[in-house]
């Protein structure tokens, strides 16, 4: 399958500031019915990735989460791709990390989110085509 994740991926990329609060982070999620945000230094890098299943964790954990900062709970190794790799390298490397979600980045700036959902999808319209 060689169509490229660019043609999937969200394009409309909500993330966070490092020091938001783990309250905003939720607040976030939950305003834009999302299961993963990046987190953005000042100047516009990625920093990490929070998912839901890091929320469900800190939740565990019984942290304040007007007092926590994003950049306290985020997974930092964040696996960047071109967006003009193909679905099958996508599905891959998702596989392979064990990973949800993949931020698509031209040279360091984020242009879209590709997530396991939209891989999936990918592989249905291509193969009902």
């Amino acid at each position: 399958m060689s169509t490229q994740i660019s043609s999937f991926m969200e394009t409309n990329v909500i993330g966070v500031a490092l020091d938001d609060s783990v309250e905003k982070v939720c607040q976030v999620l939950d305003d834009n019915k999302l299961c993963c945000v990046p987190v953005f230094s000042p100047d516009g890098a990625i920093f990490g990735v929070i998912s839901a299943s890091d929320l469900v964790h800190f939740s565990t954990q019984r942290a304040n989460p007007k007092l926590e900062h994003a950049w306290e709970l985020c997974t930092h190794r964040v696996v960047e791709v071109a967006p003009d790799i193909s679905i099958q390298q996508a599905a891959e490397i998702m596989s392979y990390e064990k990973i949800h979600h993949l931020i698509v980045t031209e040279g360091s700036a984020c242009v879209g989110i590709v997530s396991a959902s939209d891989v999936l999808s990918a592989f249905l319209k291509t193969e009902f085509i």
